[in-house]
């Protein structure tokens, strides 16, 4: 591999780190996307009709409210333990609306229940979601760390075949042109084309 292909190489190589980094960091926030659209909706409108039933019931004067609210619930189920609940609901209210005390708190109850059903999923969705963002950041941590470890060694590679070798032929021109005839380019191990070019200019200075 010559000079020129060895540059190009190394930035093809930067150019396909840069496009994992990108991509990994897409894939990483996208998968916040689910978590943030639970928590605004199925369990938030769950707990809306947990509420209003809630006032139907402690009027006795909305029948009709609590009912419309009761059939939404039914439904917007998502959850363990709500259907449950609603059925508890479904079985008691009308005896709760007729002045029963005892139908009247188990309903209340299992309102209450299925209201914190709903808010419970909302935190653990909320933790959830805080635990995607954290895996989120480290899938765009990790390429991270690795193109900079790879644009270290490429920095080195590049000190070592490029920067060096044209520093060392600067010096034995400057050398030259300060007085020092004896000072000749080393044979090292570089690029074909450099080592060419140090050979050019040790014959140019040996036949002067």
């Amino acid at each position: 591999m010559n000079f020129s292909e060895k540059i190009y190489f190394y930035f093809i190589v930067l150019l396909i780190c840069s496009t994992i980094i990108t991509i990994a960091g897409i894939y990483g926030f996208q998968r916040l996307e689910p978590s943030i659209k639970l928590l605004n909706s199925s369990n938030t409108q769950s707990i809306y009709y947990a509420e209003q039933m809630l006032t139907s019931i402690s009027s006795r004067k909305d029948l009709k409210n609590f009912e419309k609210n009761l059939d939404l619930a039914k439904q917007n189920i998502t959850e363990d333990g709500e259907e449950a609940a609603i059925n508890k609901i479904a079985e008691n209210y009308l005896p709760a609306f007729n002045g029963d005390k005892e139908a009247e708190e188990e309903t209340i109850n299992k309102i209450t229940d299925f209201a914190k059903i709903n808010r419970l999923a909302m935190e653990n969705a909320g933790i959830k979601a805080k635990q995607q963002q954290a895996i989120g950041i480290w899938i765009i941590l990790f390429p991270s760390i690795f193109i900079w470890l790879i644009g270290i060694a490429l920095l080195k590679r590049m000190d070592r075949t490029f920067i060096k070798p044209i520093q060392e032929l600067n010096n034995v021109i400057f050398d030259y042109n300060k007085g020092n005839h004896m000072r000749r380019c080393p044979s090292i191990t570089v690029s074909k084309d450099l080592q060419m070019l140090y050979d050019g200019i040790n014959n140019i200075l040996d036949n002067k």
